[in-house]
């Protein structure tokens, strides 16, 4: 038998989710805008729809098995290793770095010359791609944190009963 989760760790997945949904949405749009990029605003589209399923796995987790394993899935898969680690430290933090080094060769190794990467020198767009992957990180590592004890009124821990054990 497998244990569940507390459930105050899935809602602090779904809300750094719910974050890193946002930073992604509005990276997507504002590229779609800025570099009349029509297909970075399908992006925005598909990832709206991609959180909706996320946030209705995250809804029926806590009666479905099924539904349970589907959001920590696309948690994980998704959300953390496709949108923030490729799209985030690949297409963006990685660009970043290597742009400040000054390894173009690298760079015309990596990124193809009419890639994306060659056009955004924007710095609210590539910004907004390398917070992609900081929030990802900060969602793969945050529901594992640790949960502070609760405290009484005057900042000790509440006894607890230990007569049932």
């Amino acid at each position: 038998m497998t244990k569940r989760m507390p459930a105050g760790r899935t809602r602090t997945a779904i809300t750094w989710t719910a974050v890193l949904f946002l930073v992604t949405f509005i990276h997507h749009v504002y590229g779609g805008v800025r570099f009349d990029s029509p297909q970075r605003i399908v992006l925005a589209v598909v990832f709206s729809g991609v959180f909706g399923v996320t946030y209705l796995a995250y809804r029926l987790g806590s009666t479905m098995r099924w539904a349970r394993a589907m959001f920590w899935f696309l948690v994980y898969a998704f959300w953390v290793a496709s949108v923030g680690l490729f799209e985030g430290g690949f297409n963006h933090a990685l660009f970043v770095v290597l742009r400040l080094l000054d390894a173009q060769a690298l760079i015309n190794e990596l990124y193809p010359v009419d890639s994306d990467a060659h056009i955004s020198d924007d710095v609210l767009f590539q910004g907004t791609g390398v917070l992609t992957l900081v929030t990802a990180v900060l969602l793969a590592v945050a529901p594992a944190w640790p949960r502070r004890r609760p405290v009484s009124a005057d900042g000790r821990a509440p006894a607890t009963d230990t007569s049932a054990r």
